[in-house]
Formats: C-alpha cells, structure tokens, sequence
C-alpha cells in the first residue's frame, strides 16, 4: 500500500488495542479483524508514542460523539468520510447513509475483510485515486445521488487527513466539496505547524521515514474562514481527556500552563 495508507494501520491499531481494555475510551471492535502482520509491523513503529496514540483514540470518541448527536436528530443523514481508513462507524453507529472513499488497495483490503453487505445501515464504498482528479469525479456522483434521492442534510468526515496537506491541497479539497455540496457540514481534526514543532518531532520522524510526512500549515483555520465555512462546534481532545477521568488535572490548569498550540488540539465541526 501506498505510505499516506500504511498510516491508516497506526490509527486502526491505537483503536485495536483501546478496545482490548476493560474501560474503553472508543470501543472499536472491529478494528482487531484489520491488523494483519503487515499492519501490525507499522503499529509497532510508534509503540513509544503513548500520547498521540491516547490522542487518535479521543480523536475518534469525539467524533463519534458528535455523530451519534447528529444521527439522532436525522437517521437518513449523508455521511461522506473522506481518507476512511479502517473507520468502521457505519457498522456501530445507528443511521446515516454512509459513503467511504479511499486508495484502492485499501478498499479492496478492506471489503474482504468486513463487506458492505454486513453493514445495517446503507453503506458505499468507493476507490479514489487522490493523486489524480478522481476524487471531485466520486463527489460529484454522490452528489447528484443525493440530490435525485431529495436531498437533505450532508456531513463530511476527514479525520486524520489536513495533517497531512499543505495549505494548496488543502485549499483544492475545499474547493472541490465547496462545488459539490454548498450546504454542509465539515467535521475535522486541525493541527498547527508549532504544534507538530514543539511535540511532535519523533511521530514526525516516523511518518516521514514511512513516506508520509505532516505538512501541517501555520494557521489551518483560516483556511476555512476564506472559504465561507463557520465555527459550529470545537471540541478539545484537553478537555475530552479531563472529561473522560483520563486526565485528573483540572482544566484551568491546562488553560493556565500549556500553550495555546497544545490547547487547540481539537475536532472542528465547520459549517458551509
């Protein structure tokens, strides 16, 4: 598989081995039937790097979360996760009409393991080439489904993904859903460039020996500012983590003591 795809092995076993604990924090337990060898050899590469993979996992729990919330007030919703990986939400979370595209190899990987047909929600999967022009092909089908379905509301997931686009890509994606789909809601984890400086050197090291290094931008958020997107909701994996008794200090402690970098490590709900 292609390096930015072998990253997709770290996150499914950080839920792996979540789940395996007695208390959870996610609670994934298909993500053990994805870990061959192979996955299992990338995992061991970040074995020291405790905290950011506590950091996937409340990731994860947050959005989760906030789907549930959004489920539940809407079980035909359109749910696009972009950069799927081994997500397996269609599959624990009740409602939604769920679309996951991804590389190729890892979809064909992925639909041997666990079927669409398995799934009690509607689930469509669909191969992207993202190195090529694929992917606004693949929106705009979905969109044009949508549309003759009647329409309604559309939440795009990208988890894990702008960590890994300069501000170019990035702005081109938004363009692309921007086209697709004027009426969202765009569900993401953001990290600035003195974040990944200050502590995230050795995760850096690692991803960028796999072939898959961040390219995280100074400020992400203006980004989505420029492109008529709105704060609905942040979420801080600091807060999360306090919230869930993971963390025992208290929060105007991190609000006092910790940079502003570490205190936006966070999920972003956007609205278009």
């Amino acid at each position: 598989m292609k390096p930015i795809v072998d990253t997709a092995f770290y996150c499914c076993g950080a839920r792996m081995q979540d789940a395996a604990q007695v208390h959870p924090i996610c609670g994934d337990k298909y993500a053990k039937m994805f870990m061959c060898d192979y996955g299992q050899r990338i995992y061991d590469k970040f074995e020291a790097e405790t905290l950011s993979t506590t950091s996937v996992v409340l990731r994860h729990r947050i959005m989760d979360d906030v789907l549930r919330h959004m489920l539940s007030s809407d079980a035909h919703l359109c749910v696009i996760t972009i950069g799927a990986g081994f997500d397996s939400r269609p599959y624990r979370l009740k409602g939604g009409n769920w679309f996951e595209l991804d590389e190729p190899a890892l979809i064909a990987y992925k639909n041997a393991l666990l079927p669409t047909y398995q799934c009690a929600n509607p689930l469509h999967r669909i191969p992207v080439e993202f190195c090529t022009n694929g992917l606004e092909k693949e929106l705009a089908g979905i969109s044009s489904g949508h549309r003759d379905s009647g329409g309604g509301p559309v939440v795009v997931i990208l988890e894990g993904v702008f960590i890994y686009l300069n501000e170019t890509e990035t702005q081109k994606l938004l363009d692309s859903l921007n086209r697709q789909f004027p009426h969202l809601l765009l569900m993401c984890d953001l990290v600035k460039r003195e974040m990944v400086r200050q502590y995230g050197q050795s995760l850096l090291a690692i991803v960028t020996k796999m072939g898959a290094p961040f390219q995280a931008v100074d400020e992400p958020e203006s980004i989505f500012f420029n492109h008529g997107y709105h704060v609905k909701e942040i979420i801080s994996l600091m807060d999360e983590s306090v919230d869930l008794g993971l963390n025992m200090m208290p929060k105007a402690f991190w609000s006092t003591f910790f940079s502003d970098e570490v205190k936006g490590n966070a999920v972003y709900v956007w609205e278009k």
